[in-house]
């Protein structure tokens, strides 16, 4: 057990790590994190494994995609790409369309293959600064399941690193555009009337999906047709698929609406697609997610750049959209 305190309980896992690697073959290590320190220390390390070996030295940044880097981070995993993509089945790679939070190594040499599990991400602090818990996966089935598990990691859920848009500023979470959108949305005084035929959508249904169109930040992005990067989705961009039964029913809006909101704006809204199961604000799918996940915001339920779950809706205390319907074209709506 390595958990970086260096007595009985466990050691710091950098010196095992380093130990595997004198002889590595072939290297793989999934991590949610990487730190340019790390980066900068093992890079010709790495390259020499690949170089000398023909290859397969293949990093993953889990979190990268979504939660960005710093430009100094960013400019040394795209040189280290550079360099280790010279060799087959070699680069830095992004988990892409799911986030991935694990911390795997997986070193083979002619003798053996060590793969270490834990909490270590491939950081200063993972290796040696935190204290961690990473252990050496010694039986034989979990390492033969824990390397399938990496080939499919790489190969369905990750992009090399210079085929997507990486954040490296400061993230805006909305455009100047669309913020002054949601501002300028007309307000309402009008007393809400709870006697009126009303629809319930419920959320709980869709909130478990990473990749539900409430969390459609987590999904596989944009390609940028200038350039062919994948962009992540804006954080607030949301729609709702109501099921049929409920985009069936007479009380359901068909194309455009106006919703009075529970505070105080009107969102221009429609619904679209099959049964018109699509609802979604008008100007822009942000506007709707603006509204929807600021109300989870700001009632300390939801964090920017965490996707909406089950227990996100059981925090805010509901777990149901309503809509109540005030004649064809206007409706109050309730979260």
């Amino acid at each position: 057990m390595y958990t970086n305190l260096n007595n009985e309980h466990g050691t710091e896992f950098r010196n095992a790590l380093n130990f595997q690697l004198i002889n590595a073959q072939s290297v793989r290590i999934a991590s949610g994190y990487m730190s340019l320190q790390t980066i900068s220390v093992y890079k010709n390390e790495l390259i020499k494994i690949a170089k000398q070996n023909h290859g397969n030295v293949q990093l993953m940044l889990g979190m990268a995609f979504y939660e960005g880097l710093s430009k100094k981070q960013n400019d040394a995993c795209l040189e280290l790409h550079e360099l280790l993509s010279r060799y087959p089945n070699s680069g830095v790679y992004v988990t892409y369309g799911r986030r991935y939070h694990g911390k795997v190594y997986e070193i083979n040499n002619d003798q053996k293959t060590t793969i270490f599990v834990g909490s270590s991400n491939f950081s200063p602090s993972g290796l040696s600064g935190n204290i961690e818990c990473t252990v050496e996966i010694i039986d034989e089935f979990q390492k033969y399941q824990i390397s399938s598990f990496l080939t499919y990691l790489f190969s369905k859920y990750s992009k090399k690193i210079n085929e997507v848009f990486i954040n490296t500023g400061n993230k805006k979470t909305v455009t100047d555009s669309i913020m002054n959108k949601y501002r300028k949305l007309s307000k309402h005084n009008e007393t809400i009337d709870f006697s009126l035929p009303t629809i319930n959508i419920d959320l709980a249904r869709i909130a478990e999906k990473e990749q539900s169109n409430l969390n459609v930040y987590f999904g596989r992005g944009r390609e940028n047709k200038n350039n062919g990067k994948i962009i992540p989705r804006p954080w607030y961009e949301i729609e709702i698929i109501s099921p049929k039964e409920i985009s069936l029913s007479p009380i359901y809006p068909k194309g455009n609406f106006l919703a009075y909101t529970d505070d105080g704006l009107i969102i221009p809204m429609r619904t679209q697609g099959d049964y018109n199961k699509n609802l979604r604000s008008r100007d822009s799918l942000q506007i709707f997610g603006m509204w929807l996940k600021g109300k989870l915001e700001k009632s300390g339920a939801l964090r920017k750049y965490e996707p909406v779950t089950l227990n996100t809706l059981l925090e805010y205390g509901s777990t149901d959209l309503k809509l109540l319907k005030i004649n064809d074209g206007k409706y109050f709506m309730i979260f």
